[in-house]
């Protein structure tokens, strides 16, 4: 059953339980595998934007960019 309230859709307990099987058959059907490893995920705003912060020389600096040279490991 679902409840549709002012914020969103509300599932049921059934209801949930429905989707938590249907994403799990997806992601183990899937002939990929999944990764959160930050290196893994594409930029998904890579362009240059008028609201990057400024840098010292007086130009935007994209965030994206500098993620590529960081050396976190």
């Amino acid at each position: 059953m679902v409840f549709d309230r002012e914020d969103g859709i509300h599932l049921s307990v059934e209801g949930s339980n429905v989707v938590v099987r249907e994403i799990l058959k997806v992601i183990k059907e899937a002939e990929w595998e999944p990764s959160l490893q930050w290196r893994s995920m594409p930029t998904e705003y890579g362009e240059d934007s008028p609201y990057d912060p400024i840098g010292p020389d007086g130009n935007n600096v994209n965030v994206s960019s500098l993620f590529e040279t960081l050396q976190w490991e």
